[in-house]
């Protein structure tokens, strides 16, 4: 099972793609649709967005309700009955992000990237004129959030050692710290574009208030400022705690360090 994270480095790989650049009738990931479903997806002209969003599913070997398809309101359906529906507000990297400009039938579909609290960051296909693009977008042409079944799910009790640092991880954490568990690491500043491998349940906005947990974990470790942010130096002192490479950056390497030390139940 793929996460969050091979999910938006496979869509992130893409941005940059347009259909106009493409020297071969329609667009790849139509023709990618079309060898299953019939040449119409394949041809110039046809709408890809959803198509986008069924190739980097399928590219990175994760499955969700209704795809592949070419049909937005059919992946929303589909999302839907399978109670993949969140609240838009708590969007998380990774989740399938489905838009209506009109107030009609939804129109459009990508991946949300980061949730920067007053706005998403978005990777989605045919935007921009034909491309694939990150994208900002308001909450006011939000339709719904759909969230894929992704990794780091508890395995007989122990947590899947992946680098995906997802709720499972994020529980476990603020078990291990005895501190309220949600799975979501609060209160934290909107961050920098290094978002691939930052914790995925963590929740932002301008003056963060900080995590009640990162303060347990700030003042277990020592020698920090106590303010539940976890920055460049508190992830630091993470690392240095977990024994990887003290570089600041939260990414797999660290997050599979901190899911076999939360096996053993301690941090």
């Amino acid at each position: 099972m793929a996460t969050a994270t091979d999910v938006l480095r496979v869509a992130a790989g893409q941005i940059g793609y347009s259909r106009w650049n493409d020297s071969q009738q329609g667009t790849k990931y139509g023709r990618w649709y079309a060898a299953s479903h019939g040449s119409y997806y394949g041809a110039n002209g046809v709408p890809y967005c959803a198509m986008f969003v069924s190739w980097v599913m399928a590219q990175a070997g994760q499955s969700f309700p209704g795809l592949p398809a070419a049909y937005v309101p059919y992946v929303l359906s589909a999302g839907r009955a399978a109670g993949r529906e969140v609240a838009k507000t708590a969007a998380r990297p990774g989740d399938l992000v489905i838009f209506n400009w009109d107030g009609g039938v939804v129109d459009h579909i990508g991946f949300v990237e980061v949730n920067r609290g007053s706005y998403l960051q978005t990777i989605e296909g045919n935007t921009n004129n034909g491309a694939v693009a990150r994208r900002t977008r308001a909450w006011g042409v939000v339709a719904a959030i759909l969230r894929p079944s992704y990794g780091s799910v508890a395995v007989n009790g122990a947590l899947a050692v992946d680098g995906y640092c997802g709720v499972a991880t994020v529980s476990r954490w603020q078990r291990v710290m005895g501190t309220p568990v949600d799975g979501v690491i609060t209160g934290q500043v909107v961050p920098d574009n290094r978002t691939y491998g930052r914790p995925n349940l963590m929740s932002y906005g301008y003056g963060g208030y900080g995590s009640t947990m990162i303060r347990a974990v700030q003042r277990k470790i020592g020698g920090l400022s106590v303010d539940g942010l976890l920055g460049p130096a508190t992830i630091r002192a993470i690392q240095r705690r977990l024994g990887v490479a003290a570089d600041a950056w939260f990414g797999p390497a660290t997050v599979k360090a901190l899911q076999k030390r939360l096996n053993s139940n301690r941090f």
